[in-house]
């Protein structure tokens, strides 16, 4: 199973990226465009879970979520990676509260609990809270960064509350990957619900 941890992003927001987004693609070079109703805020990525471990691994992640509040988060900005650099991923950037990094390394050792050593490695990349728009197979020259940049001036969007992250499989297809949510993870004072898309949703 290959899985990732995240926040969503919700529709008023994704419709302000997915308008900004409108005619954009065809003034820049080709890309792997991530589809707008399935944007997410990554805080971890897992790589392939047995899925014998995906329990164990939702229970942890669940009491890392539960020590930290509801977060008020926007996004604002647009810029790519690596910076300085032809770029390989392009997003837009998360404005959050002190409390996202905190929350972010807890995840990670959480993780790192139940899967040592590869959620080890990850955890030890510095965090910088995006959403992914792009992915560059051929880097993108200075000049197509910036026009994308230009695109996402200023705040995206309204601000909104996230209120639980989510555990999630994702099944890469011809078509790109496919995501299943496998547990929700309540923030502190948020009661506990069913996944809300246990369904396949396309990314």
């Amino acid at each position: 199973m290959r899985l990732f941890v995240a926040l969503e992003i919700p529709e008023p927001v994704r419709r302000e990226v997915r308008r900004r987004m409108a005619g954009l693609r065809e003034r820049l070079p080709r890309a792997r465009w991530v589809d707008p109703d399935v944007l997410h805020l990554t805080l971890l990525f897992l790589g392939e879970v047995a899925p014998e471990r995906a329990a164990e691994l939702a229970g942890r992640l669940g009491e890392a979520f539960a020590a930290y509040p509801a977060l008020p988060l926007r996004l604002a900005g647009g810029g790519t990676f690596p910076a300085g650099r032809p770029a390989r991923v392009a997003w837009v950037g998360v404005a959050g509260p002190p409390e996202l990094a905190p929350l972010q390394a807890a995840v990670a050792r959480a993780a790192r609990e139940v899967l040592e050593p590869a959620a080890g490695r990850e955890a030890e990349r510095p965090f910088q809270a995006h959403v992914t728009l792009a992915r560059c197979p051929s880097p993108w020259p200075r000049g197509a960064a910036e026009k994308f940049g230009a695109a996402f001036p200023g705040e995206i969007g309204p601000p909104f509350v996230a209120d639980r992250g989510v555990l999630v499989e994702s099944r890469l297809s011809p078509r790109g990957p496919r995501y299943r949510h496998l547990a929700e993870l309540p923030l502190a004072g948020v009661a506990a619900e069913m996944p809300g898309a246990a369904g396949e949703q396309p990314a």
